[in-house]
């Protein structure tokens, strides 16, 4: 059946499209895409974090391209998480700005449309903070521009709370998503979940900026990266945000290992159905 029939039929519906990240256990893109093939998944994540992933060979690509055409699996990359794109240093900001660019080629190359990125960290305390926002949004303009000659979506993700971090709390996320034009979100329910903001009243914030979801459950003090159901997030109020919203994923679940990410897919179903 053709993508356009698919995807219209599942609006009416309302039905959810659920993928999964790249797994700490097997650390390889292809058995995990090929996890994701046999097991239906509408989506899949490649995660640049892990030292594999950093320059797959051109035959790892047109063979996770082709896993990914033949069974109707959509991709998303995530760029490599301690790149310090905040950075005021022009010394760092080039090698960061090199690996960006390698990591929107590759999205290119795979048939991704969409690239998650992380905000950077502080690189000064206290009031000297107000630095390393300028100078993300300005780097993170560069990098939009550079995804659009790509076709590629830049989709920033909220952090999770610590004082090193930027864009944890929704007033700062916010604020950058609004500074940059043509840039979206990836919105990760467990970081909001450690802030002082509920992850529904989060999301019904950023809703209109939102073109990823990565789910997973904590107990509101740590990222834990729990299965859904094993922390205190209040999925049923989350899921009729995002029908209100018609928003219906991706929803990428960060679990480990497979069992968990079967388990959650199950528990998201039931969860989103009642909600």
């Amino acid at each position: 059946m053709d993508r356009f029939y698919i995807i219209t039929f599942r609006n009416i519906l309302m039905e959810p499209e659920i993928g999964f990240m790249n797994q700490l256990t097997t650390k390889n893109v292809l058995t995990d895409l090929r996890f994701a093939a046999k097991h239906n998944f509408d989506w899949f994540e490649i995660d640049l974090d892990w030292k594999q992933n950093f320059n797959l060979k051109p035959e790892t690509i047109r063979q996770i391209k082709k896993i990914a055409e033949e069974s109707d699996v959509r991709l998303i990359v995530h760029a490599a998480s301690p790149l310090p794109i905040s950075t005021i240093i022009p010394e760092v900001r080039k090698a960061v700005f090199l690996n960006l660019k390698k990591a929107i080629a590759l999205a290119q190359k795979v048939g991704a449309d969409r690239l998650t990125i992380h905000p950077g960290f502080r690189e000064m305390p206290g009031p000297a903070a107000k630095l390393s926002y300028k100078s993300l949004i300005k780097n993170l303009r560069e990098v939009v521009r550079i995804g659009k000659q790509h076709n590629v979506t830049v989709c920033l993700e909220n952090f999770n709370n610590n004082p090193f971090f930027l864009c944890f709390e929704l007033e700062d996320f916010l604020r950058v998503l609004n500074s940059v034009r043509g840039l979206k979100a990836t919105f990760d329910v467990g970081h909001a979940n450690t802030t002082k903001t509920k992850p529904h009243n989060y999301f019904r914030v950023v809703k209109n900026f939102v073109m990823n979801m990565h789910v997973h459950d904590n107990n509101g003090m740590a990222d834990e990266h729990k299965g859904i159901g094993e922390g205190n997030i209040n999925f049923n109020k989350l899921f009729s945000e995002c029908k209100n919203a018609n928003y219906l994923g991706p929803f990428i679940l960060e679990v480990f290992p497979y069992k968990n990410i079967l388990r959650s897919r199950k528990l998201l179903l039931d969860l989103w159905n009642k909600a």
